[in-house]
């Protein structure tokens, strides 16, 4: 039995370093750090989709908050092992500026711990994810660290443990997708498209927060939409119009699955993959064939990069491993196929429509 044929397609975003993408919904340039004690710093990539915080020392904690009040908002929390340690990570929820000191804070803490530990005067932190209701300003105990958020005591109310989590500590370099709908009657919380929290009370309204105790390079990634837009028109062919199209929205570090449809059994197929839909070589695309004998056949991509693909009985299929890392800004690449079929006109080819896949970020 044949296997698909698997791309690696770094080679092709090396190409698209001025492709663009459409502006990202959330932008950390214009989030706030507030230190709940110390003052490890936060670090935000040049997109503003990602940031991570580096602690001075083991008594740092703070919170990176939002611009904006949350109520639905995803992401993907992890923690690079370069960051060593078993401590805090997680988020807060209806913080307001000024909660590390506000006597009139209230808001919701979510944070996790890797192994149950007691440390100095702070008490005791329990291994697992927890949901606590924090009210008022802290203890302080040893480096000046809050009592309250480590040990949930004191002004820190724990109020629910994660269904799966609840016991269960953060392991590093794992991609944790959390889905957060906070509202003034309830909070709901899903890890990994799991329901894991679900806490009715009365909520007051306020910022999302990135939050951090005592533990290093642990990251926050924000989603960015991938998108696979086709457009264009194939060419009639001798077993039809070749359509293209993928079932897969194309994601960073995953498989992006391109299919082919009506295609001559016998006909040796190629996947055009560009950088641009507007410009080949100086050329304006699209570019129509008609004058060449490829009656009703235009180019729409820049051929940047050509992919033999196999054809089972008629449907082309190749599967693109898109990089688990992107330039700067994050590309834009086009698709078109190219069939061998002789008796479709005077040129001798095939042509699909074109797509235009943007790659996100989950």
């Amino acid at each position: 039995m044949k296997t698909p044929l698997a791309v690696p397609f770094a080679c092709c975003l090396a190409l698209a370093a001025t492709a663009q993408n459409p502006n990202p919904t959330i932008d950390l340039g214009l989030w706030t750090v507030e230190h709940i004690n110390g003052t490890g710093p936060w670090f935000v990539d040049a997109p503003r989709l990602f940031t991570n915080s580096t602690n001075t020392v083991i008594t740092d904690s703070s919170v990176c908050y939002s611009d904006f009040p949350v109520t639905v908002l995803d992401f993907r929390m992890s923690v690079d092992p370069a960051g060593g340690d078993d401590d805090v990570i997680g988020f807060v929820l209806g913080w307001n500026p000024g909660d590390s000191s506000n006597a009139t804070a209230d808001y919701v803490l979510v944070d996790w711990k890797k192994v149950t530990q007691a440390f100095q005067n702070w008490g005791t932190a329990n291994r697992g994810l927890a949901l606590s209701r924090v009210t008022g300003t802290f203890t302080r105990g040893y480096g000046g660290g809050p009592i309250d958020l480590w040990s949930h005591t004191g002004n820190c109310t724990e109020l629910a443990r994660s269904t799966t989590y609840g016991q269960v500590g953060w392991e590093f370099s794992t991609h944790y997708h959390f889905r957060v709908i906070y509202t003034p009657g309830s909070v709901d919380i899903l890890v990994n498209g799991v329901p894991e929290f679900h806490v009715a009370g009365t909520f007051p309204a306020g910022r999302f927060g990135c939050y951090n105790y005592s533990q290093s390079h642990m990251e926050f990634q924000f989603p960015l939409p991938g998108a696979f837009a086709a457009f264009g028109n194939g060419c009639q062919g001798s077993a039809g119009v070749p359509y293209l199209f993928s079932p897969e929205t194309p994601l960073v570090g995953f498989r992006l699955p391109i299919i082919v449809a009506n295609l001559p059994p016998p006909s040796p197929v190629l996947l055009v993959l560009g950088v641009s839909n507007t410009n080949w070589n100086g050329t304006p695309l699209p570019i129509a064939l008609g004058p060449f004998g490829g009656a009703g056949c235009s180019a729409y991509v820049s051929g940047d990069i050509f992919v033999p693909v196999m054809n089972f009985n008629g449907t082309a299929y190749v599967d693109l491993q898109l990089p688990v890392a992107l330039p700067t800004t994050y590309p834009t690449f086009f698709a078109q196929a190219l069939a061998i079929d002789p008796a479709a006109n005077g040129l001798g080819i095939g042509l699909s429509n074109a797509a235009a896949a943007t790659i996100g970020i989950r």
